[in-house]
């Protein structure tokens, strides 16, 4: 799923509703077709009727589903997060506490300094003001997300008891190496140049943590 910021969600394709051995993917063309809205119009201005549109099922589908748009919208961000997830496949090697978490901090920049999770932070973002709840529930699902995933790499074992006693120094370096680049990703700066950048801030945050405490 890869959608583009700038995408037009009327350009997809419409073809009716779909055959009865198709139904199983109605779910999956709903998230599609949400994700590619939202991106192009923002939260707000969405609505799912629109969405069903453009999914191209029926409004009573959308809503079994999806009974209201923020529900819809908060599993968009999920649905992105397990996929962006899956993508970073971030296995450090071995090595001290301070190796794998330079090796875990560097791989979720790499992984979430793209085109289409800068798309989807933006959105979130804007809806602040008039979404507040939607603003919150977004940024708890991503940050809860690169948190887990930078402790996982960070547990000497994968028990819920290991990775719990290294979450608080994967949310302060997360806090501390990502959101930084990412503030500098929504006004505009190039990603390349960021992902280059976070070679040298993920080592810093890691020396600062590891070496004086969190």
């Amino acid at each position: 799923m890869n959608p583009k910021k700038d995408s037009d969600p009327s350009d997809l394709p419409r073809r009716g509703r779909p055959r009865v051995d198709q139904a199983g993917q109605a779910e999956q063309r709903i998230l599609d077709a949400a994700t590619a809205t939202f991106l192009a119009q923002g939260f707000g201005r969405t609505t799912l009727d629109q969405i069903a549109e453009v999914a191209r099922v029926s409004k009573t589908t959308l809503y079994s589903r999806f009974p209201t748009k923020e529900v819809l919208f908060a599993a968009v961000v999920s649905a992105s997060v397990q996929t962006l997830q899956v993508q970073m496949n971030l296995t450090p090697t071995g090595g001290t506490l301070k190796e794998r978490l330079i090796q875990a901090g560097i791989g979720l920049a790499a992984a979430t300094l793209t085109p289409e999770s800068i798309a989807l932070m933006r959105v979130t973002s804007a809806e602040t003001e008039a979404f507040p709840e939607v603003a919150r529930e977004g940024f708890r699902i991503g940050f809860d997300a690169c948190v887990h995933c930078i402790a996982e790499c960070l547990a000497p074992t994968a028990s819920a008891e290991a990775i719990a006693a290294v979450t608080p120094i994967a949310e302060r370096f997360v806090e501390m190496a990502l959101h930084p680049l990412y503030m500098h990703a929504f006004f505009g700066a190039d990603l390349g140049y960021l992902r280059d950048r976070a070679v040298r801030d993920v080592a810093e945050v890691a020396e600062i943590l590891l070496t004086t405490g969190h």
